[in-house]
């Protein structure tokens, strides 16, 4: 069975799912909770990735 390819989100894609992640925990007055914690991480791990891999294209 063939592997799917995924097209790698902009880094101004993940920006906003960060964004959108700290907002509705702002909105309820609480701090993240450790499912959103972890989806944190992995979304500034891909972002800085995804800013880096920018850099190198455009250098």
């Amino acid at each position: 069975m063939p592997v799917a390819h995924r097209e790698t989100p902009s880094p101004d894609a993940l920006n906003d799912a960060i964004r959108t992640l700290w907002a509705r925990a702002g909105e309820q007055r609480r701090p993240l909770t450790a499912d959103e914690q972890r989806i944190y991480q992995v979304l500034v791990a891909a972002w800085a990735e995804a800013t880096q891999a920018g850099q190198g294209l455009a250098a």
